[in-house]
Protein backbone atom coordinates (compact mmCIF):
# COMPACT_ATOMS: atom_id res chain seq x y z
CA UNK A 1 0.00 0.00 0.00
CA UNK A 2 2.95 2.75 -0.52
CA UNK A 3 3.07 4.66 -2.98
CA UNK A 4 4.73 2.84 -6.11
CA UNK A 5 8.42 4.00 -6.74
CA UNK A 6 9.33 7.45 -7.61
CA UNK A 7 5.34 8.49 -7.03
CA UNK A 8 4.85 11.93 -5.35
CA UNK A 9 2.71 11.99 -1.89
CA UNK A 10 -0.41 12.69 -3.92
CA UNK A 11 -1.14 10.82 -7.22
CA UNK A 12 -3.74 10.44 -9.38
CA UNK A 13 -5.61 7.38 -8.92
CA UNK A 14 -8.51 8.08 -10.53
CA UNK A 15 -8.74 10.63 -14.03
CA UNK A 16 -11.69 10.10 -15.98
CA UNK A 17 -10.22 12.55 -18.61
CA UNK A 18 -7.32 9.65 -19.39
CA UNK A 19 -9.21 6.72 -17.83
CA UNK A 20 -12.34 6.96 -19.74
CA UNK A 21 -15.82 7.36 -17.91
CA UNK A 22 -16.38 6.17 -14.63
CA UNK A 23 -19.00 3.25 -14.08
CA UNK A 24 -22.69 4.05 -13.64
CA UNK A 25 -23.89 0.24 -12.61
CA UNK A 26 -23.63 0.87 -9.15
CA UNK A 27 -23.47 -3.17 -9.21
CA UNK A 28 -19.99 -2.80 -10.87
CA UNK A 29 -18.43 -0.45 -9.83
CA UNK A 30 -14.94 1.20 -11.39
CA UNK A 31 -11.68 0.16 -9.46
CA UNK A 32 -9.41 2.10 -8.27
CA UNK A 33 -5.85 1.44 -6.78
CA UNK A 34 -5.03 3.74 -3.70
CA UNK A 35 -1.97 4.02 -2.13
CA UNK A 36 -0.40 5.66 1.01
CA UNK A 37 -0.68 9.72 1.12
CA UNK A 38 -3.60 11.69 -1.28
CA UNK A 39 -4.91 9.74 -3.42
CA UNK A 40 -6.32 12.11 -6.38
CA UNK A 41 -9.56 11.27 -7.82
CA UNK A 42 -10.89 13.40 -10.50
CA UNK A 43 -14.70 13.13 -12.64
CA UNK A 44 -17.03 14.42 -14.53
CA UNK A 45 -20.89 13.78 -13.91
CA UNK A 46 -24.16 15.61 -14.84
CA UNK A 47 -25.08 15.25 -18.82
CA UNK A 48 -24.76 11.32 -20.23
CA UNK A 49 -25.25 10.28 -23.51
CA UNK A 50 -29.02 9.69 -23.01
CA UNK A 51 -30.79 12.77 -22.88
CA UNK A 52 -32.35 13.08 -19.09
CA UNK A 53 -30.34 10.57 -17.52
CA UNK A 54 -27.78 11.42 -15.18
CA UNK A 55 -24.03 10.16 -15.53
CA UNK A 56 -23.51 8.97 -12.06
CA UNK A 57 -20.03 7.55 -11.08
CA UNK A 58 -19.70 4.51 -9.07
CA UNK A 59 -15.69 3.88 -7.71
CA UNK A 60 -14.61 1.13 -5.32
CA UNK A 61 -11.26 0.52 -3.95
CA UNK A 62 -9.66 -1.25 -0.65
CA UNK A 63 -7.90 0.19 1.85
CA UNK A 64 -5.06 -2.22 3.09
CA UNK A 65 -4.08 -3.81 5.93
CA UNK A 66 -2.23 -1.61 7.91
CA UNK A 67 -3.73 1.52 6.58
CA UNK A 68 -6.91 3.84 6.88
CA UNK A 69 -8.76 5.81 5.03
CA UNK A 70 -8.40 9.58 7.15
CA UNK A 71 -9.92 12.07 4.57
CA UNK A 72 -11.97 12.91 1.34
CA UNK A 73 -10.92 16.41 0.37
CA UNK A 74 -12.67 18.35 -2.25
CA UNK A 75 -10.07 20.04 -4.21
CA UNK A 76 -12.19 21.38 -6.95
CA UNK A 77 -15.65 20.82 -7.34
CA UNK A 78 -18.20 22.41 -10.30
CA UNK A 79 -21.98 21.66 -9.77
CA UNK A 80 -25.11 22.11 -11.44
CA UNK A 81 -26.74 23.98 -8.44
CA UNK A 82 -25.39 24.45 -4.83
CA UNK A 83 -24.52 21.50 -4.39
CA UNK A 84 -23.82 17.72 -5.70
CA UNK A 85 -23.89 14.70 -3.89
CA UNK A 86 -21.27 11.72 -2.78
CA UNK A 87 -22.25 8.67 -0.71
CA UNK A 88 -19.69 5.46 0.73
CA UNK A 89 -20.77 2.24 1.65
CA UNK A 90 -18.94 -0.52 3.12
CA UNK A 91 -18.27 -3.34 0.32
CA UNK A 92 -17.84 -3.60 -3.66
CA UNK A 93 -20.85 -2.35 -4.44
CA UNK A 94 -23.79 0.66 -3.52
CA UNK A 95 -26.59 -1.53 -2.57
CA UNK A 96 -29.63 1.30 -3.05
CA UNK A 97 -30.58 2.75 -6.04
CA UNK A 98 -30.11 6.50 -7.35
CA UNK A 99 -33.87 7.14 -7.03
CA UNK A 100 -33.61 5.77 -3.19
CA UNK A 101 -36.89 7.38 -1.48
CA UNK A 102 -36.01 6.37 1.94
CA UNK A 103 -33.09 8.26 4.18
CA UNK A 104 -32.51 5.03 6.11
CA UNK A 105 -30.00 3.45 3.84
CA UNK A 106 -27.09 1.23 4.33
CA UNK A 107 -24.83 4.04 3.47
CA UNK A 108 -21.69 4.66 5.80
CA UNK A 109 -22.03 8.77 5.25
CA UNK A 110 -23.15 11.35 2.38
CA UNK A 111 -22.51 14.67 2.16
CA UNK A 112 -23.62 17.46 -0.07
CA UNK A 113 -20.22 19.26 -2.14
CA UNK A 114 -19.89 22.01 -4.22
CA UNK A 115 -17.30 25.21 -4.85
CA UNK A 116 -17.80 26.01 -1.68
CA UNK A 117 -16.76 23.20 -0.25
CA UNK A 118 -13.04 23.53 -1.77
CA UNK A 119 -10.58 22.65 0.90
CA UNK A 120 -12.88 20.89 3.00
CA UNK A 121 -12.62 17.35 4.34
CA UNK A 122 -16.12 15.60 4.10
CA UNK A 123 -15.48 12.57 5.42
CA UNK A 124 -16.48 14.20 9.20
CA UNK A 125 -19.77 15.47 7.65
CA UNK A 126 -20.34 12.10 5.90
CA UNK A 127 -19.73 9.93 9.34
CA UNK A 128 -22.81 11.63 11.14
CA UNK A 129 -25.18 12.41 8.33
CA UNK A 130 -29.09 11.82 8.76
CA UNK A 131 -30.17 7.86 7.96
CA UNK A 132 -26.64 6.63 7.49
CA UNK A 133 -24.66 3.57 9.04
CA UNK A 134 -22.34 6.48 10.18
CA UNK A 135 -18.72 5.76 11.80
CA UNK A 136 -16.61 7.52 13.97
CA UNK A 137 -12.37 8.40 13.39
CA UNK A 138 -10.51 6.88 10.13
CA UNK A 139 -12.30 3.83 8.41
CA UNK A 140 -10.28 0.47 9.07
CA UNK A 141 -8.96 -1.36 6.02
CA UNK A 142 -11.23 -2.83 4.04
CA UNK A 143 -13.50 -2.22 0.50
CA UNK A 144 -15.46 0.60 -0.11
CA UNK A 145 -17.51 1.93 -2.41
CA UNK A 146 -18.29 5.49 -3.70
CA UNK A 147 -21.53 7.20 -5.06
CA UNK A 148 -20.74 10.21 -6.81
CA UNK A 149 -23.92 12.17 -8.44
CA UNK A 150 -25.03 15.36 -9.91
CA UNK A 151 -28.82 15.88 -10.42
CA UNK A 152 -28.27 18.10 -13.42
CA UNK A 153 -28.21 16.30 -16.16
CA UNK A 154 -28.00 19.72 -18.40
CA UNK A 155 -24.43 19.88 -18.96
CA UNK A 156 -21.02 18.36 -17.88
CA UNK A 157 -19.72 19.29 -14.26
CA UNK A 158 -16.65 17.97 -12.80
CA UNK A 159 -15.55 16.92 -8.91
CA UNK A 160 -11.61 16.74 -7.91
CA UNK A 161 -11.02 14.91 -4.23
CA UNK A 162 -7.83 13.82 -2.33
CA UNK A 163 -8.38 10.70 -1.01
CA UNK A 164 -6.27 10.28 2.41
CA UNK A 165 -4.84 6.64 3.13
CA UNK A 166 -2.88 6.61 6.15
CA UNK A 167 -0.79 3.91 8.11
CA UNK A 168 -2.17 2.92 11.19
CA UNK A 169 -0.23 5.18 13.74
CA UNK A 170 1.86 2.34 15.75
CA UNK A 171 1.38 2.06 19.35
CA UNK A 172 3.81 3.99 21.55
CA UNK A 173 6.73 2.18 22.57
CA UNK A 174 6.79 3.96 26.21
CA UNK A 175 3.05 3.12 26.73
CA UNK A 176 3.53 -0.72 25.74
CA UNK A 177 6.84 -0.74 28.11
CA UNK A 178 4.34 0.76 30.63
CA UNK A 179 1.49 -1.78 30.25
CA UNK A 180 3.87 -5.23 30.06
CA UNK A 181 5.77 -3.36 33.26
CA UNK A 182 1.94 -2.93 34.97
CA UNK A 183 0.97 -6.67 33.82
CA UNK A 184 3.89 -8.14 35.34
CA UNK A 185 3.12 -6.10 39.00
CA UNK A 186 -0.18 -7.34 38.68
CA UNK A 187 0.98 -11.18 37.91
CA UNK A 188 3.91 -10.80 40.81
CA UNK A 189 0.68 -9.27 43.40
CA UNK A 190 -1.43 -12.41 42.75
CA UNK A 191 1.69 -14.74 43.67
CA UNK A 192 1.75 -13.49 47.00
CA UNK A 193 -1.52 -13.73 47.88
Amino acid sequence: MDLPPNQPPAWTAFDEAIAGDASNDRFNPTQIELFGGDNIVRGSFGISAVPDVHDIDYLSFTVGEGFELTSLRVRDASVGGAFAFVAMQAGPTITIPADWTSIETPLLGWAHFGSASVGSDLLAEMSVSPGSVGFSGPLPAGTYTLWIMELNSSEQYFYDFAVGIAAVPAPCPLLALLAATAGSRTRSRSRRS
